[in-house]
């Protein structure tokens, strides 16, 4: 019995790089599950705007970045780019408008807009032409193949249905609670929120998202849970699969640097013991407690980002915390990867004041994963020393002789050192990774910083041996385990 496809609508920009990004993927995703792909194209800036977004209608994302955290992004996104093998020209013309563009695309039915979508990323983003050019986009629609943009005229341009098409996508986007692009609904999924609220349709934001459209989508295919998707942790596209033998011997070290007041710390640090089982001995990971409103501080970083966004960036970002963890702990059920599931709760007592706990943990180590529960699973409030006592004595561990270590000069000294350290490498939040390769007297060989716990993926490349400077030819990709074989996620415009 055949089963039914399920449709995904990609929303996308051809100003947006990473909306780029995703176009060279989706439809490898989508033959990999049978689903359709519905085509939406939707000015970024109208969404912006209609959101109250603090770049404004006119502006890039990375504008009201600061500076550590616009260097930290531009390595990540130049990464990304060697990994999905993205030919890319950084064209002068990056941020003209495509208004008229857009609306060109929504003159054509679902099926041609493909083919004149890829030809105006490429125009824009690899061959640098001006697409507020009529006579540009005449020559690109007529040129991508679509038999019917043969007969196009400048009439095309003043179609006033195209321009309430254009409003009606960026106003439809947001209702679902998009706030940006590349978006990706599945209609025929059915979430509870956390007031208990049913929804019918689900909203994906960013390419680095799309594992879970697959595997919501695969769930669907197949009638079965999230949890149940069978290899789920395949659907997070790696370089290397499978190690080489001689990297497999060889000493590696990665460098965590965290803070307890960030939920998303905690969810990298739960995902540390899966890459010591992975790696074995001859992975050395280094622990670096440091003082995320220090640094904050110190960068002209916001104390607490996720006032300084949107709201409707902000309702995604708890969505999205809601995905990790669901995803962490799918993975988990089907390779034991964790000392335990994840019981997420976000804590009454944010921000969590932590620099005692910080300190208990350079003194004893040990504590940290007493402190991390505390925090983001028990919802105690752990910066109250009576309560913090309780759960150290409830683990077997001397509260009142950790507390006096931890007061100590020496180890408020080293707190501030790794505080200092993380500024001068340009960390710009947490939970932050370093790898380095050598032995355990010399590491020579270390690669840039990671921010973020969904650069997952990546840590594993590299603590494999994926250099990113000098491997030219490996392409990130998921891997398809029913048949040993591996699909790439780059696509030829």
């Amino acid at each position: 019995m055949p089963t039914k496809e399920h449709n995904v609508e990609f929303y996308y920009d051809i100003s947006c790089p990473f909306a780029y990004i995703a176009l060279l993927r989706i439809e490898a995703l989508a033959s990999r599950i049978n689903a359709n792909i519905i085509w939406t194209p939707v000015l970024l800036g109208a969404v912006y705007r209609l959101t109250a977004a603090p770049q404004g209608a006119a502006g890039s994302a990375s504008d009201v970045f600061n500076p550590a955290k616009r260097q930290i992004s531009s390595a990540s996104f130049a990464r990304t780019l060697k990994r999905y093998h993205v030919p890319h020209n950084p064209a002068l013309t990056h941020l003209r408008k495509t208004t008229t563009a857009l609306r060109l695309i929504l003159d054509f039915p679902n099926e041609d807009r493909p083919a004149l979508t890829k030809a105006l990323y490429k125009a824009y983003w690899v061959d640098a032409k001006d697409i507020t050019d009529h006579n540009v986009l005449l020559d690109i629609a007529r040129q991508s193949g679509i038999a019917s943009a043969q007969a196009l005229t400048m009439d095309i341009f003043y179609d006033e249905t195209d321009r309430k098409e254009l409003e009606r996508a960026a106003n439809d986007v947001i209702a679902k609670g998009s706030p940006g692009v590349p978006a990706f609904w599945v209609e025929d999924e059915v979430y509870t929120d956390g007031k208990g609220t049913q929804h019918q349709g689900r909203l994906y934001w960013g390419q680095d998202r799309m594992l879970f459209v697959e595997a919501q989508l695969k769930a669907l295919q197949l009638g079965v849970s999230f949890s149940a998707v069978p290899n789920i942790s395949s659907l997070h596209p790696r370089v290397i699969w499978k190690l080489p033998d001689p990297i497999a011997r060889s000493a590696v070290k990665l460098e965590f640097w965290f803070d307890f007041s960030s939920p998303w710390a905690f969810l990298g640090w739960t995902q540390l013991n899966s890459l010591r089982k992975m790696f074995g001995s001859r992975l050395e990971i280094v622990m670096k407690p440091i003082l995320l409103g220090a640094l904050s501080r110190e960068i002209g970083a916001p104390m607490m980002p996720m006032m300084a966004v949107s709201e409707q960036k902000r309702n995604q970002g708890y969505l999205d915390m809601v995905d990790w963890v669901r995803y962490w702990n799918a993975v988990h059920g089907q390779e034991r990867t964790m000392d335990k599931r994840i019981e997420f709760r976000f804590t009454d007592t944010f921000p969590i004041r932590s620099p005692v706990l910080l300190r208990c943990a350079i003194v004893d180590p040990g504590c940290i994963p007493v402190i991390y529960r505390a925090c983001w699973e028990e919802n105690l409030d752990i910066a109250d020393e009576r309560i913090l006592a309780g759960k150290l004595a409830s683990a077997g561990i001397d509260a009142a002789s950790l507390f006096a270590q931890a007061s100590t000069q020496r180890v408020k000294d080293i707190l501030r050192v790794n505080t200092q350290e993380a500024k001068d490498l340009g960390i710009c939040g947490v939970p932050s990774y370093r790898v380095s390769y050598g032995n355990a007297d010399d590491w020579p060989t270390k690669s840039g910083i990671l921010w973020g716990q969904d650069e997952m993926n990546v840590v594993k490349d590299l603590l494999a041996g994926w250099n990113e400077e000098k491997d030219y030819y490996s392409v990130a990709r998921v891997r398809d385990n029913s048949d040993k074989n591996e699909s790439k996620e780059g696509a030829k415009l």
